[in-house]
């Protein structure tokens, strides 16, 4: 395994060796405001003992995918969670099958919106959604930064379509992700993986023109 990705500052996470760009997890949501916290819950995935991992999973179930709802966090989680699955960096098994779970979650939570014109949504033509971001969570001057960026209805819509449109996105690598974890010697971790593999195809179909 690659461990460099274990030693990334404490908002970012990255992978040089899988073409997921580094992230600056100050700058994107969670369930319960800025997601700088999640590299910490990443690393513990693989590196922390019982009681982190499963700290851990209570972040992604709770904090990254809540109740259903993604946020501009989710995507770029399960795209990590993707490459540290393929680098086989989560060795406890239980941990590894929890983990498919949530791809499965994230996956159903690409399917939110398929009726409807999200890119269109998550464009918000006029505005620089993502600069407008930037600048609340950023600002000293403005604590409650994260609480502010919804207040705006266009803005909250455009970053929730595009939460889901990112889901999308991952949806190839979290399809290899639960293809190799097909084989694992782990029942509970095949069980696992045949979820999450049929829940893409579900939510991909659904998809399709």
């Amino acid at each position: 395994m690659d461990t460099h990705q274990f030693r990334a500052p404490a908002a970012q996470f990255a992978d040089d060796d899988c073409a997921v760009p580094a992230v600056d997890f100050a700058l994107l949501l969670h369930a319960y405001g800025t997601a700088s916290d999640t590299p910490a819950q990443l690393r513990a995935l693989a590196a922390g003992d019982q009681v982190a991992r499963r700290a851990a999973l209570a972040h992604l179930n709770s904090a990254i995918v809540h109740q259903g709802t993604p946020w501009t966090a989710t995507g770029p989680v399960a795209r990590q969670l993707c490459v540290m699955l393929r680098q086989d960096a989560i060795a406890d098994a239980e941990t590894l099958a929890r983990t498919l779970r949530f791809l499965a979650e994230v996956a159903e939570a690409a399917g939110l919106g398929a009726d409807e014109d999200l890119t269109s949504v998550a464009a918000c033509a006029g505005r620089d959604i993502a600069a407008e971001v930037t600048a609340l969570l950023t600002d000293p001057a403005e604590p409650d930064g994260a609480d502010l960026v919804y207040e705006d209805e266009d803005r909250a819509d455009a970053l929730c379509a595009r939460a889901v449109l990112d889901c999308r996105a991952a949806l190839p690598a979290i399809a290899d992700a639960a293809r190799q974890a097909a084989s694992h010697p782990d029942d509970q971790v095949r069980d696992a993986a045949v979820r999450t593999t049929a829940e893409v195809a579900r939510v991909t179909a659904r998809l399709a023109p």
